[in-house]
């Protein structure tokens, strides 16, 4: 059995963004990037701004900002800080609505037994629903949200198939999702910024909750 972090996100949703505002020229004045940072591949236009940089990759469309670290810099509290910071300094006056953390995680069984692990996870026998899935060839997985780090941490977790080396491989996904409303918040930049600044806390809840899931499976 063994676990793999396959991604890691945040982003930032506004009732509007300009994604005509975001050309290389602007990136470079608010000091996101600097001209030899841009790697091949970026797209401007009025409808979506793509970003390929050194660091990181950056998606802005109409109704949101993704800012993806790139996977040796998931740990990089500062850089996910300053880069998705500057953005929302320089557009004040964007409706903002709500900034999610996102990590994605794979529980991978070495024997590929997808079905024995995800039902030693969330197989409950005796409810009325699992009787009906009480069978060798069903798959579970479970929806759970709560409060911590002051948002809203939702969590779905569902036996995924993937296509690895022209072969099918089972995993079971674990989506994080760390949500905070800002809509109606005084300073919507500000509590950003203040979500931003947990991007780690986030990160280590995360690998805390999915290490759980591990250490059972291999009890």
């Amino acid at each position: 059995m063994s676990l793999e972090l396959v991604g890691a996100n945040t982003v930032v949703a506004a009732h509007q963004f300009n994604p005509s505002i975001v050309t290389q020229l602007w990136l470079v004045k608010i000091g996101l990037l600097t001209e030899d940072e841009f790697k091949p591949g970026c797209v401007f236009t009025d409808m979506v701004a793509h970003v390929n940089a050194k660091d990181f990759q950056l998606i802005v469309v109409d109704a949101q900002c993704q800012f993806t670290p790139h996977k040796d810099h998931v740990e990089d509290q500062e850089l996910v800080s300053s880069k998705v910071g500057s953005i929302v300094h320089a557009l004040p006056e964007t409706p903002y609505r709500a900034i999610g953390l996102n990590f994605l995680w794979h529980l991978i069984p070495e024997d590929g037994d997808v079905p024995t692990v995800s039902r030693d996870l969330f197989f409950f026998p005796g409810g009325p629903l699992y009787r009906e899935f009480d069978d060798e060839s069903a798959r579970f997985g479970a929806y759970m949200s709560k409060d911590v780090l002051g948002v809203r941490l939702k969590l779905d977790v569902k036996p995924i198939t993937l296509e690895k080396d022209q072969q099918q491989e089972e995993r079971i996904q674990f989506a994080f999702n760390f949500h905070l409303d800002v809509a109606s918040k005084k300073d919507p930049v500000a509590h950003i910024e203040e979500m931003l600044s947990r991007w780690n806390a986030a990160r280590e809840a995360a690998s805390h909750i999915v290490h759980t899931a591990l250490r059972k499976e291999l009890a």
